[in-house]
């Protein structure tokens, strides 16, 4: 069974130390994790830092882990950053297509 997370509107330094207990939360839990990153409104490098430890971590830990979904936000920032295939996401195909 997978832990299925949402990440919240907001992913900056302000809510990064609780997102990565969060997150720490699901991986140590032993499930898969599918986290959900289509909500993102707003990420700076504090959250971009927190999705790269969680893929690291994951990948340390032989756990397999579901990016899903990244928002137009989280995607322009990637590109902003130069980071575009830093980070192995996934569509879940839920979308309405538009």
């Amino acid at each position: 069974m997978a832990h299925s997370i949402v990440a919240g509107h907001e992913q900056t330094i302000y809510q990064a130390s609780q997102w990565r207990a969060e997150l720490d939360a699901a991986l140590q839990s032993g499930e898969d994790i599918l986290l959900d990153l289509s909500s993102i409104e707003e990420i700076d490098c504090s959250g971009l830092q927190v999705l790269l430890w969680l893929q690291r971590e994951a990948t340390r830990q032989n756990r397999r882990i579901g990016l899903l979904d990244p928002s137009r936000p989280l995607g322009e920032f990637l590109r902003l950053m130069g980071m575009e295939g830093e980070l192995a996401f996934k569509r879940s195909g839920a979308g309405d297509g538009s």
